[in-house]
């Protein structure tokens, strides 16, 4: 038993992005008179390629964002960072129209973490992922009573 959810505007939005950033930053180094190019010195190319990496990163860890639920609890990736989340910690869930994305909430600290797999772009697509999330807590509370 093992459910991964990703979000797929966010995903979308973060490859689009990241083309069209490497496509300007090439587009616009290609315009570029050869007077200026020769201008500019190896560690500033080296920083600017630095800054087109670190923007594509950042997108990206977005879009590649996840929650996996399994009998065990729950793995979530935000951005770079992986929370393991054991079903006994875990109180619920919250996802009200105000909200982004969901977050799950625990009985000790931090108190909730967001969960940005489930974003509410995604509209129906969330709403249907975080049912599923709710139906394998709910199945852990059952195998844990009985």
């Amino acid at each position: 038993m093992g459910t991964v959810l990703r979000p797929r505007a966010a995903l979308l939005m973060a490859v689009g992005l990241s083309v069209i950033l490497v496509l300007a930053t090439v587009l616009g180094w290609a315009l570029l008179p050869g007077n200026v190019k020769e201008l500019f010195t190896g560690p500033q190319l080296a920083t600017l390629a630095l800054f087109v990496l670190v923007m594509i990163a950042v997108m990206l860890g977005v879009g590649l964002s996840s929650v996996r639920a399994d009998a065990h609890g729950l793995v979530i990736r935000n951005g770079v960072r992986t929370h393991q989340v054991p079903w006994r910690q875990v109180t619920g869930f919250r996802f009200t129209a105000d909200d982004p994305w969901a977050y799950v909430l625990l009985c000790d600290e931090p108190g909730s973490r967001p969960l940005m797999a489930l974003q509410r772009v995604d509209r129906s697509r969330a709403v249907h992922g975080l049912a599923g999330l709710k139906a394998a807590l709910a199945d852990y509370r059952r195998r844990s009573e009985g």
